[in-house]
C-alpha cells in the first residue's frame, strides 16, 4: 500500500530547532500511536529533518527551497503550524499547496493575526492541537 503524504509546514526562520520539531513530532506521535483508526499508511515529511538553521548542510538556499517544495509537490495534504505568521517559506508553501488542490489543515492555537491570503489557502483552521489530529484522522487518514 502507498502511503499517505502529510508535509508539515510552519515557520522555522528566527525560531530553536526545539521550536521547529516539538510540534511536529507530537502531531506525528499523535497519528501514529494515538488511538485512532487509521486505515491509511502514512508517511511524513518534516523540513528540519532534512534542513536546519543550525547545521547547514546546504550550500545554497536554493537547494532547501528546490528539495522542499519538491517534496511538498508530491504530498497528500499539508499540515501547517502558524507559529510564525510572517513565514515567507510557509506562505510560498501554501500557496503551492493551492495551485495543486492540495488540501491545508492550519493549526493557529494562539489565534494569531494572520494574512487573509494564508487563511484563503487554509481548507481548514483548528484552534487547539486535538482538533488538528482528530481532523486530520476523521478527513483524510481513514
Amino acid at each position: 500500500m502507498e502511503a499517505y503524504r502529510v508535509y508539515l509546514s510552519g515557520g522555522m526562520s528566527g525560531l530553536s530547532m526545539e521550536e521547529q520539531t516539538k510540534w511536529r513530532n507530537r502531531f506525528k506521535d499523535a497519528i501514529k500511536y494515538g488511538d485512532y483508526d487509521i486505515a491509511k499508511n502514512v508517511s511524513f515529511f518534516s523540513p528540519p529533518d532534512f534542513y536546519n538553521f543550525e547545521e547547514e548542510h546546504h550550500k545554497s538556499e536554493r537547494e532547501v527551497f528546490e528539495f522542499d517544495l519538491n517534496a511538498l509537490r508530491k504530498s497528500d495534504l499539508v499540515v501547517v503550524n502558524f507559529n510564525a505568521p510572517n513565514s515567507i517559506g510557509t506562505a510560498m508553501e501554501l500557496m503551492l499547496a493551492k495551485e495543486l488542490h492540495i488540501p491545508v489543515i492550519g493549526f493557529n492555537k494562539d489565534n494569531l493575526t494572520l494574512h487573509p491570503w494564508l487563511i484563503e489557502c487554509t481548507t481548514r483552521m483548528c484552534d487547539n492541537f486535538r482538533e488538528l489530529v482528530e481532523h486530520v484522522v476523521e478527513f483524510y487518514l481513514k
